[in-house]
C-alpha cells in the first residue's frame, strides 16, 4: 500500500534522476552545439543522405514519443498504462525542387499506440497526456504554403489542426496535459472536440506581418473533423482521410503583439483572439418547448442555437533572465483566458497559467522546469440541468463547477536526440462530476505521475 507520501517520493526520485547530471557536459550532450543532423538525430546523417535530400529541398523526420503513466490515487482506478505516438513528416522546399519561390509543402502522419491514462485510469476530461488518443495510423497535416513579400504574407491551405497555430501559448507547449495544447473549452464544446489532435480537417489560413511587432492571423476550418454517426469520432475519422468539405465552418482570428524583442530586453507576446462556429448548438437545459430536458414532460429535443463563439486572450512574457543567459534561459510566465456563452455550452470559461524556468541547473541550459494550472469551468446552465435531474428523478449528483489540473514537469535534454520528461498531475473534480457509463458516480481527485520520452531518429 502507498503511504500518503509515496506519490511525492516517486516524483522526487524521477526529478533527482534527471537532475543528477546537472553539471555533466559530454560529447553526447554539449551545451552549445551547432544545429546539425549528426548530433540531432539518433541515426545521425544517414550516411550523408540527409544532406543530399536537403540540397534537393526535402527534409524528413521521424519522432517517437513514448510514455508510462500511473494513477497513484483517486480517479477511476489505480494502475499503470503505456501510450505512445510515432510521427513521420516531410517538408518540401519547392524553391530548391522546382524553382517555385516561397512555396512549401508539408505532410505528417501518426501512429497512435498504447492505452491512455485518462480513459483508463483518471477519468478526467482534460486528458493527462497530449498524445492520448484512439489507436490508429492516420494522416494529419497535408498543406501547401506560399510566402510572399519577404515573408510578410503567408498563405496556407490544405489540412491541419486548429491548434497547430491558433489558440496556443509558447510557454504552455512544455506541458503534457492536453489542455495546455488545445484549450479545454473548445475541446468540450465544439463538434467532435473540434479540429485538433488527432483529427485535422481542411482549412485555409492567412498570416500578415503588419510590422515587426504586429501580426494578424485568420483561418477557416471545416467545423467537424469526423463524419456523421455515433460513437468515438476518432474512429469515424479512421485514417485521417475524411477530407470533409460540406459541413459548417469554424473561423478563428487572432492579433499578435510582440514586445521586448531587442537584445537585453525581456521578450513577450500578447494575443487577442476569437472563434465562431456556424454549427447549431444544443441548449444545455431546455427543450424546444422551454421545458427542462430532465423533466418527464420534455419532448427530448433540445432547443437549438444558431452558431457558437468564444473570445480569448493569451500572454507569454519573460520576466527574468540571469546575467549572460543562454538563448531563452530564465523565467517566463504564461496565461490564457477564454469565455463562451453559458446557455448552449458545456464549458463557458477556460483559464490556464503557469511558469517555465529554462536553465535551472548550471550546465543544463536546454532543460526546463514548469508549473501550470488549467481550469475548465462548467456552465451554470449545465449545472442547473444536473439539479433538474435530481429534482425529477430523485437521484443523481449535481455537476461540479469545474475540473482543474495542476501540473509539475521537468524536461531533461539527455542528448540532442533524446529527451526525458517526468511529470506529475493532480486532477481536481475529474470530469467535473459528470456521470459516464464507466463512472456513474463522481470520481475522487486523482494524482497521476508519468515519464514522457522523446527520441528523434
Amino acid at each position: 500500500m502507498w503511504s500518503s507520501r509515496g506519490p511525492l517520493l516517486v516524483f522526487a526520485t524521477l526529478l533527482l534522476c534527471t537532475a543528477a547530471r546537472a553539471d555533466d557536459v559530454s560529447p553526447s550532450n554539449p551545451p552549445n552545439s551547432p544545429d546539425d543532423d549528426e548530433q540531432h538525430h539518433l541515426f545521425a546523417n544517414w550516411g550523408g543522405l540527409r544532406d543530399r535530400l536537403k540540397e534537393w529541398g526535402i527534409k524528413l523526420d521521424l519522432v517517437e514519443q513514448s510514455e508510462v503513466w500511473g494513477d497513484l490515487a483517486g480517479g477511476r482506478r489505480q494502475g499503470a498504462v503505456y501510450d505512445g505516438l510515432t510521427i513521420a513528416d516531410v517538408k518540401l522546399n519547392l524553391d530548391k525542387m522546382i524553382g517555385w519561390t516561397g512555396g512549401w509543402v508539408y505532410a505528417s502522419a501518426f501512429n497512435i499506440h498504447g492505452r491512455g491514462p485518462s480513459g483508463n485510469l483518471a477519468g478526467n476530461m482534460q486528458l493527462v497526456s497530449n498524445v492520448e488518443a484512439t489507436r490508429d495510423t492516420k494522416l494529419y497535416d497535408l498543406w501547401f504554403a506560399q510566402h510572399l513579400w519577404d515573408d510578410k504574407l503567408d498563405i496556407r491551405f490544405g489540412q491541419e489542426g486548429a491548434n497547430d497555430e491558433m489558440m496556443t501559448s509558447q510557454y504552455a507547449g512544455l506541458f503534457l496535459n492536453s489542455s495546455f495544447g488545445f484549450p479545454g473549452l473548445p475541446a468540450a464544446d465544439l463538434p467532435s472536440g473540434g479540429p485538433n489532435y488527432p483529427m485535422a480537417t481542411p482549412f485555409a489560413r492567412v498570416k500578415v506581418q503588419a510590422s515587426d511587432a504586429l501580426t494578424l492571423v485568420g483561418a477557416v476550418f471545416n467545423g467537424d473533423p469526423a463524419p456523421p454517426g455515433t460513437g468515438d469520432p476518432q474512429l469515424r475519422d479512421a485514417g485521417g482521410t475524411a477530407f470533409r468539405l460540406n459541413d459548417h465552418t469554424l473561423g478563428v482570428g487572432e492579433v499578435w503583439y510582440s514586445v521586448g524583442q531587442g537584445k537585453g530586453e525581456l521578450p513577450g507576446t500578447y494575443k487577442l483572439g476569437a472563434w465562431y462556429s456556424s454549427f447549431p448548438f444544443a441548449d444545455q437545459r431546455f427543450d424546444t418547448n422551454g421545458v427542462s430536458l430532465a423533466s418527464p414532460l420534455s419532448n427530448g429535443r433540445p432547443l437549438m442555437h444558431s452558431g457558437g463563439y468564444a473570445i480569448y486572450g493569451i500572454v507569454d512574457q519573460m520576466v527574468w533572465q540571469p546575467p549572460d543567459a543562454c538563448d531563452g534561459c530564465g523565467i517566463g510566465l504564461f496565461a490564457q483566458v477564454m469565455g463562451a456563452p453559458s446557455r448552449f455550452n458545456l464549458s463557458d470559461l477556460f483559464v490556464e497559467g503557469g511558469l517555465n524556468w529554462k536553465g535551472v541547473f548550471k550546465g543544463r541550459d536546454n532543460d526546463t522546469l514548469g508549473l501550470g494550472v488549467s481550469y475548465v469551468g462548467i456552465s451554470p446552465a449545465a449545472q442547473a440541468f444536473s439539479g433538474d435531474v435530481i429534482a425529477f428523478a430523485g437521484t443523481g449528483t449535481r455537476y461540479a463547477g469545474n475540473e482543474t489540473v495542476i501540473e509539475l514537469t521537468y524536461a531533461y535534454k539527455a542528448t540532442l536526440w533524446l529527451a526525458l520528461q517526468p511529470d506529475l498531475q493532480y486532477v481536481i473534480n475529474p470530469n467535473a462530476g459528470i456521470p459516464t457509463a464507466s463512472s456513474p458516480v463522481p470520481l475522487k481527485n486523482a494524482l497521476v505521475a508519468g515519464m514522457h520520452v522523446t527520441v528523434l531518429f
